[in-house]
């Protein structure tokens, strides 16, 4: 009976040593998405830059936890920030010009509505609009103009 025990506790002391070391060789990284929110895992995304934080997390069981430790929040993590709030900017930015376009041609089709004007429908023949018709679709234009474009 001892032998086998004796065996029995050796396979479990080495299977223990074996998590144990493929535990504390894990890496582990942290990122920020394009949410906003930060995300932590053993793999880095598949898409954009992820810091490998391993070396800054100590054991939790030991007296070296109760030290200080090195803050996460880091110039690297900063940059990643940094990185995100740029490309929010630059995103604010590109909507920003898109909805100046869009209002600049509702100003120019306003315009024109108020002038005068002919309609033409894609066969190249003129469309018949009265004048009521157009200063529906003027009014239309306005309020769309105003709740959009300011």
């Amino acid at each position: 009976m001892k032998p086998l025990r004796g065996t029995f506790l050796f396979t479990v002391w080495l299977g223990g040593m074996l998590i144990a070391a493929a535990v504390s060789s894990a890496e582990l990284y942290r990122w920020v998405d394009e949410d906003g929110r930060v995300h932590f895992s053993d793999r880095p995304p598949s898409a954009g830059k992820a810091e490998n934080i391993s070396g800054k997390l100590g054991p939790i069981n030991s007296a070296e936890a109760t030290r200080k430790r090195e803050s996460l929040f880091n110039p690297s993590s900063a940059s990643i920030d940094r990185e995100y709030e740029q490309r929010q900017q630059k995103e604010q930015q590109a909507r920003q010009q898109e909805m100046e376009q869009l209002c600049a041609k509702a100003r120019q089709r306003l315009a024109t509505l108020n002038g005068r004007v002919a309609f033409i429908d894609k066969n190249g023949k003129e469309i018949h609009v009265t004048g009521l018709e157009r200063q529906e679709m003027a009014k239309k234009l306005q309020r769309q103009i105003a709740s959009r474009c300011g």
